[in-house]
């Protein structure tokens, strides 16, 4: 990404030599303003679609340039064999910490600072740890655990997720030159010739990344988007057009702008057709690496005429687009926590981007590159006012690394105006209801609390000042989500045994309650808990995560085939409610399970399959003489981790209930509603009230309490405090 276009190193680099035939020198009077432009192309589109979201598929401008970087690297190396007849890692390492870190170290120093400025202390804290990871170069591995990790799926979006591109690229060049060094010696040993070798090993790699990309985006496509194996090929592709650039030095000059314009329309395609469930990176990712190539290839040794990136606003935003990837996404991230979403705001990120990164290019990124740093054997030469700058703003940027990840972590420090992450743990949640009366039946409880609840969520709506929340901004998970699932492991219950295990209650009760659904349903459970205790109830799961009950679903954070695993489960989840006979059955789902069907269905048709799948479920348990209480989706709201910052209000933070979701919620109703079973007594709940005013404006804590954990999920102790309510509802 961040790569050289000019074709040899500078003369001081490297020493005269014959050049490889057709490949273009890389030096300081030579440089490809089409693969500039290219590049200019590759971190708008980026950008437009980090920021807008628009055009939809402009993430693969990473693809493109992955293939500039396979491109330009991999044609350093071989002229540098054929020039001197070794290839130095020490040199080629070199020049790629010049050419990478000072300007990302920049960035991920700044972004982490600003980031213990405007987010809350956790969300600061996980900022820091992407930085460190990202430094290592190992940030698309910490990503992809992240996003396949279900529990962390609904977090707020890193302001150094982009990070993870940099990583890929320079895990592959960890690779790359010794596989180089290994194939070229090995063919001048035999005496064959080496481009020949090298492109042999090039088709290989292309071919086993493609395969292996393929297979892990069927079977594991979050991995795979972030995998350096699932990516190879692309820069294994970028490294092959190198190998084979003096084939490409004999395209009739006729036929240059015909694969170049043909190359940029096949990557605007891809910009505008590829969307984010698009199978990726295989194959879809085919469409703008050949893009890219066909361009490449049409300007290596001839002219493309490719005026709208051979020009100089092109060959200038080229060179600035390292700097222009870098600092996009933290000014996207960190300016949506302090203002309003709207045109102001797509004003002042731009605005912003372009003043950081043009000052970056100028006092970090060029003088470093012309500076003396890391360059073997080069005469000093009177350092340039702009180089001193940069050289003092380096000094600073190492001095604020250190306070970041040695000094702070190794005093146990905490920043100025970070409450310790101890305190946080030590207060017990306040109650989201006054105790009911002990005397009262459930239904007059029931009664009382909604009353109650009523006021506690009109007054969280009004709130100016954020609380004391308990568990608060940077408890642990296992202190937010509802332990059942987080410290028990009861979520996914795949065999009898697991249900053996994650049975709650009295083990001598005489009543049971089976609890069916997805992550939405076990998040009910610390409630359900609350209001059977006592009683002679015990209650069996049967959930498993991101599987909702009425219908198939699929995801992308779980493993391969999950529609079809499912599908099985479902039919498994009745098989053993008859079999157990419970006196009560408990479902909830997830609203957004319509924007999951593994049917592919959307809009009316999807809330018709929906409708179709719950009477079905609903039909298949009728051979079960038990009460059946569908508990309503929660109305999906506000991300604390994401919402909140130093800088807001909770009036940012209150949120309306989607159309969606009133489609959602009025279709189980109706559905359940319309339901005449034999032996199977069904009752839906409509839970809106429990979360959300009259005026379906839901705020994102009640008293003390926040309402969900990450949008989606409530936390353990708002379920706890709905407990008299659920009373009401399942002891009916």
């Amino acid at each position: 990404m961040a790569t050289d276009t000019s074709a040899t190193r500078p003369a001081a680099e490297a020493p005269p030599g014959p050049r490889l035939s057709g490949l273009p020198r890389d030096g300081a009077h030579h440089v490809r303003g089409d693969i500039e432009g290219l590049r200019a192309v590759a971190v708008l589109l980026v950008i437009a679609d980090h920021l807008f979201g628009w055009p939809h598929g402009g993430f693969i401008g990473v693809d493109v340039f992955f293939v500039i970087s396979g491109f330009l690297i991999t044609g350093l190396l071989l002229r540098e064999h054929r020039a001197t007849g070794r290839i130095s890692f020490p040199d080629f390492y070199r020049r790629r910490i010049r050419r990478i870190l000072p300007a990302s170290v920049l960035v991920l120093v700044v972004t982490v600072v600003l980031a213990h400025v405007v987010f809350f202390a956790n969300r600061a804290r996980e900022t820091a740890d992407d930085a460190l990871w990202a430094l290592l170069f190992a940030g698309n591995w910490h990503f992809a655990i992240d996003g396949t990790d279900y529990q962390q799926a609904g977090d707020a979006v890193s302001p150094l997720q982009h990070y993870w591109s940099l990583s890929v690229e320079e895990q592959f060049y960890v690779v790359w030159p010794v596989v180089l060094l290994v194939v070229l010696g090995l063919a001048a040993r035999r005496g064959r010739s080496g481009l020949w070798a090298v492109a042999a090993v090039g088709v290989l790699v292309v071919a086993g990344g493609y395969a292996w990309a393929v297979h892990e985006t069927a079977d594991a496509p979050t991995w795979a988007y972030f995998s350096t194996f699932s990516r190879s090929w692309e820069l294994g592709l970028g490294a092959l057009l190198a190998v084979c650039a003096p084939a490409a030095v004999r395209i009739p000059a006729r036929l240059r702008p015909l694969l170049g314009w043909g190359g940029l329309a096949v990557i605007a395609v891809g910009a505008f057709s590829i969307e984010s469930t698009t199978p990726f990176p295989a194959p879809w990712a085919l469409v703008p690496v050949l893009g890219a190539v066909a361009v490449i290839a049409a300007g290596t040794g001839g002219d493309s005429r490719l005026l709208p990136l051979d020009n100089p606003v092109g060959r200038y935003t080229g060179g600035l687009s390292y700097s222009l990837y870098l600092w996009h996404f933290p000014v996207i991230v960190l300016l949506a926590d302090l203002m309003p979403v709207d045109g102001r705001y797509y004003a002042v990120v731009l605005a912003a981007t372009l003043v950081a990164a043009t000052a970056s290019f100028h006092l970090v990124e060029q003088p470093i590159r012309r500076s003396n740093w890391l360059r073997p054997g080069a005469k000093r030469q009177p350092r340039r006012r702009s180089a001193r700058l940069g050289g003092a703003l380096v000094t600073a940027v190492a001095a604020g690394l250190a306070v970041v990840f040695v000094v702070l972590p190794a005093t146990g420090s905490s920043w100025p105006w970070e409450q310790p992450a101890e305190a946080a743990a030590a207060p017990a949640p306040a109650p989201v209801l006054p105790p009911p009366d002990p005397a009262a039946d459930a239904a007059s409880v029931a009664a009382t609390a909604q009353v109650a609840l009523t006021q506690a969520i009109d007054a969280a709506v009004a709130a100016t000042e954020w609380p004391e929340l308990v568990p608060g901004f940077d408890s642990p998970s296992e202190q937010v989500y509802a332990p059942e699932w987080v410290v028990d492991d009861c979520l996914d219950i795949r065999s009898e045994a697991d249900a053996d295990r994650c049975t709650y209650g009295d083990p001598d009760a005489t009543r049971t309650a089976v609890l069916i659904g997805d992550s939405v349903s076990i998040s009910w459970l610390p409630g359900i808990r609350e209001a059977l205790a006592g009683t002679g109830w015990r209650v069996r799961l049967l959930t498993l995560g991101q599987c909702a009950q009425p219908a198939t679903t699929e995801t992308d954070t779980r493993a391969a085939r999950f529609a079809d695993y499912c599908a099985m489960h479902r039919d498994w989840t009745v098989e053993q409610v008859r079999l157990t006979q419970p006196d009560l059955l408990i479902m909830s789902s997830a609203g957004n399970s319509l924007t999951r069907l593994a049917s592919g269905n959307e809009g009316p048709d999807a809330l018709a399959e929906w409708r179709a799948g719950l009477a079905e479920t609903l039909t298949a348990l009728d051979t079960v003489p038990s009460r059946l209480v569908v508990l309503g989706t929660p109305p999906p709201a506000a991300n604390l981790q994401q919402c909140a910052t130093r800088f807001n209000s909770p009036q940012d933070c209150v949120t309306s209930i989607f159309d969606e979701t009133t489609d959602f919620i009025t279709a189980e109703a109706e559905t359940v509603a319309q339901f005449r079973g034999t032996q199977l007594q069904a009752t839906y709940v409509d839970t809106r009230s429990w979360i959300c005013d009259a005026q379906e404006r839901c705020p994102p804590f009640v008293g003390t309490t926040p309402v969900y954990a990450d949008g989606t999920h409530m936390t353990a102790a708002y379920s706890r405090g709905l407990a008299p309510l659920l009373a009401g509802v399942l002891l009916d």
